[in-house]
């Protein structure tokens, strides 16, 4: 049975910023402010395992736009990456920090990254977890995905229902390109729901799981490593996202303030191996 209340201490916030109101989890502590950026589908859960182990810090961990408890973006709005410096921004400056160490995963690294390179005067440091800059597509697939993209109307039909959390944790385990350990897309899962008269559907926007409206080349992406001025910690799984991916070296040698550690680990390292991700993070934030 899966448990409702969150295993560890933290608090839920709630913002209201450029008209969409964000939720957010924070731990609050004496120390550097961290914002962390959770990856696609995921939600502010996925930081769970890993914020109790941070030394130093204050970290405040958003569902972005369209996922966990926070609003979906209005009918005519699309989920652009880089539009997240807009909610990076008006978060920090809700919290009143002036400089902030970014942490992402996945989705959330490569909004990291983008973020990074465009306020390097508020970026103190940047932490990546198995994700490096954007995803890069051909000028001839950003042509295709788009016009898939218009060629499809926002879903129609109702969300699937799940008669209890426990089903929907073994489809959350299967989602994407990455396999996740039960008790990761539990945490995920138990704040990705919401309850209805016919049973248990995702919170999130469908409209995140279509084609979108805009991509970016590999030359834009290492464009925009190169552009990163802050001290920069990439921790990637030996299973994860850059197993076999002949570009990682590439794109590493874009950001001129790197280390990169290697850890036993899928693509959710930092809530399957959460102990070695935060030793690897505090060292770096000394």
């Amino acid at each position: 049975m899966i448990d409702h209340h969150p295993p560890t201490p933290c608090s839920e916030q709630r913002f209201t910023l450029h008209g969409i109101d964000i939720s957010a989890l924070q731990w609050s502590g004496e120390g550097m402010p961290v914002l962390a950026l959770h990856g696609w589908l995921d939600n502010a859960a996925s930081f769970l395992p890993l914020a109790p182990l941070l030394k130093g810090v204050e970290l405040l961990a958003p569902d972005l736009p369209g996922h966990g408890h926070s609003d979906h973006l209005p009918a005519a709005a699309e989920y652009h990456l880089a539009d997240n410096c807009h909610w990076i921004v008006a978060l920090a400056d809700a919290m009143g920090w002036e400089t902030f160490t970014l942490l992402g995963h996945s989705m959330g690294a490569a909004a990291a990254s983008i973020a990074a390179a465009a306020l390097p005067q508020r970026v103190h440091k940047l932490i990546l977890i198995d994700g490096i800059g954007p995803l890069a597509f051909s000028p001839q697939q950003e042509v295709e995905r788009l016009r898939q993209r218009l060629g499809l109307s926002s879903p129609t039909t109702r969300p699937r229902a799940f008669a209890d959390l426990e089903s929907a944790v073994q489809v959350r385990q299967r989602l994407g390109r990455f396999p996740i350990a039960e008790e990761a897309a539990t945490l995920i899962t138990r704040r990705g729901m919401t309850r209805h008269p016919d049973g248990y559907r995702w919170s999130h926007d469908d409209r995140l799981k279509m084609p979108g409206t805009h991509y970016y080349s590999e030359e834009q992406s290492e464009g925009i490593l190169r552009a990163i001025k802050a001290p920069t910690l990439l921790l990637s799984g030996d299973a994860g996202a850059f197993r076999d991916w002949e570009g990682l070296a590439r794109r590493k040698a874009c950001i001129r303030q790197l280390q990169h550690l290697t850890l036993p680990g899928g693509h959710h390292l930092h809530m399957e191996q959460p102990e070695a991700v935060a030793a690897g993070i505090n060292d770096f934030l000394l």
